[in-house]
């Protein structure tokens, strides 16, 4: 009995001498050669207790943990783990569900490398042992939406920094999800019956938005997400590209569209997504975000010249956008039964200052600007185009009612939205754009507040259109004296004759001359020479492609 007592208080010395790291240390050492016989298990009877106590784990798992962490930078197959305690893989198999085991509690990490399973020592559950403190369970639990999105942005820095295995990580995020099902965005999420690589895409897009502010979605950017499966992440991207993704199906993501023309590999998430998912964070959709309103306050004034029938044209409507003014006349076309919008056409060649005088009238108005995004609008699938431009639609009607001063609707290059409808229309991609126009058409003929839209073309403007705008005003190139006077603006060192001279021989419209003058501006930045007249014959010729001397053509 005596003995027995000596026995357990020498253990118990032996004990507090001990740290989890010199215990596994021990244990690590014995077991290389060792075949992890009964022998050893018995040699290291009492660093095996004490690990085994403190961190909640049995003998072999405890053994595991120790061989694993003697390769704390490395990742290890079960071969390996063979070779190195020097037994049979087969016999190392016996030692399966102790490796699952410690994957689950998070001691260790598994890393699959084509058909091939390694394991490696979790960075946390190191740093904990080498401070002698038991590794703490990861708190997935959140207070909210928000809080769920830096723990989720934290895993998927995880999955790529520490090379966590792709089902250990889809694994984790559904205990993430599970913990915290009681939010709303997670019940939005868990309806939608995705199945695990769709659930992954859309949470890394969601993350995406709400982490770093970024809705564009392309494969190099998620290929990280399916790093190790090859296969899936092919499967992915072709689906999405095909457009038969349950994640396009369900009105989760869409194409990003150039032109009006959805193509390419680049995706967003869809105004459904941050208006219902996210819903509890108010994300703006991406179409929002792209329909803000730019303050008339931040528009730099910029000194436009014109012809004399532009100038009075644009003189008649400054005039009639002026705040009260403006008012006087609703009001009275109102008590007329009249409509009370105001729809207008700027049309001409390209770099006629089209653009520029929308943002000029708005300043000199005091009426701020919701541009228009027209490849925002459109979209590849069914329906979503029609909803979108309603949307807009419906904006602008609350900012005329919120905003002290209606602002202006602006439509820039708008010649894919007012050509000619498609009156044989077949294919589903007339039959939208034909439901598109007419939508706009009624919104026009309803319209309470400014729209402008400009254009390069009009030979192929649908008549209904050319109706519906109130003022229709064509910009011409620029007459003589008007380059004349846009060459001193731009370049004010010219002498007049210099200026008359480049008005004279080159027929260029004022975007042109701004490019020569930019280049002017950067090559006196980059040497220091002052204006010579030389070097901007030499600009003006390089402006003109194959050294025509012929006008523009109208269109791009």
């Amino acid at each position: 009995m005596k003995k027995r007592e000596e026995k357990s208080q020498s253990e118990k010395s032996v004990q507090a001498e001990m740290t989890l790291l010199s215990a596994i240390e021990q244990i690590a050492m014995s077991a290389e050669d060792s075949a992890l016989s009964e022998k050893f298990y018995k040699q290291n009877a009492e660093p095996i207790r004490y690990i085994a106590h403190r961190l909640q784990l049995n003998e072999r798992e405890t053994v595991i943990l120790a061989v694993l962490a003697n390769f704390y930078n490395e990742w290890n197959s079960i071969t390996d783990l063979a070779h190195y305690v020097d037994c049979h893989r087969l016999h190392m198999l016996h030692y399966a569900a102790e490796l699952e085991s410690l994957c689950k509690k998070r001691y260790i990490k598994l890393n699959m490398r084509g058909d091939k399973e390694r394991y490696q020592i979790s960075a946390d559950a190191l740093k904990a042992i080498r401070q002698n403190e038991v590794p703490q369970p990861l708190d997935l639990k959140v207070a909210d939406t928000l809080e769920l999105f830096d723990q989720l942005n934290k895993l998927i820095h995880q999955r790529k920094s520490e090379n966590v295995d792709y089902q250990e990580f889809v694994d984790m995020i559904h205990e993430l999800l599970s913990t915290n099902a009681s939010l709303p965005f997670v019940s939005e999420v868990k309806s939608l019956g995705l199945n695990d690589a769709d659930l992954m895409l859309l949470l890394w897009g969601c993350n995406m938005l709400v982490s770093n502010d970024d809705i564009v979605i392309i494969p190099s950017d998620y290929e990280d997400l399916y790093e190790g499966e090859g296969p899936l992440f092919r499967r992915q991207v072709r689906a999405l590209k095909n457009g038969n993704s349950p994640l396009i199906e369900k009105g989760l993501f869409q194409l990003i569209d150039n032109d009006g023309r959805a193509h390419g590999d680049a995706h967003t998430l869809t105004s459904y997504v941050c208006e219902e998912i996210l819903k509890d964070l108010g994300i703006e959709s991406p179409t929002e975000k792209d329909n803000r309103l730019t303050s008339h306050s931040t528009i730099v004034a910029k000194e436009l010249f014109y012809n004399p029938k532009e100038e009075s044209s644009l003189s008649q409507l400054r005039t009639m956008l002026a705040p009260e003014q403006f008012d006087s006349i609703c009001n009275r076309l109102e008590k007329k039964g009249m409509r009370k919008g105001f729809a207008c056409l700027f049309y001409g060649a390209p770099g006629t200052g089209k653009t520029e005088t929308v943002l000029q009238l708005a300043r000199q108005t005091g009426r701020d600007i919701m541009q228009v995004n027209i490849s925002e609008i459109n979209s590849k699938w069914v329906g979503e185009s029609e909803k979108n431009i309603k949307a807009l639609f419906d904006r602008y009607r609350k900012l005329v009612k919120e905003c002290e001063h209606a602002p202006i609707l602006f439509f820039n290059e708008a010649d894919a939205l007012i050509n000619k409808r498609n009156a044989n229309a077949e294919r589903a991609v007339d039959k939208m754009e034909n439901a598109m126009q007419n939508i706009i058409l009624q919104e026009m003929e309803n319209l309470e507040g400014i729209m402008i839209a400009t254009t390069n073309l009009t030979s192929n403007m649908d008549s209904a259109f050319e109706r519906r705008f109130l003022y229709k005003i064509e910009f011409m190139q620029p007459s003589l004296e008007a380059k004349q006077s846009i060459w001193r603006s731009m370049l004010p060192a010219l002498s007049e004759a210099d200026a008359k001279m480049l008005a004279t021989k080159y027929d260029f419209s004022g975007g042109q001359i701004e490019n020569i003058a930019r280049k002017q501006t950067v090559e006196e930045i980059l040497t220091g020479k002052e204006l010579d007249i030389n070097r901007i014959v030499e600009f003006c010729n390089a402006e003109r492609l194959g050294n025509s001397t012929t006008r523009p053509r109208i269109g791009f």
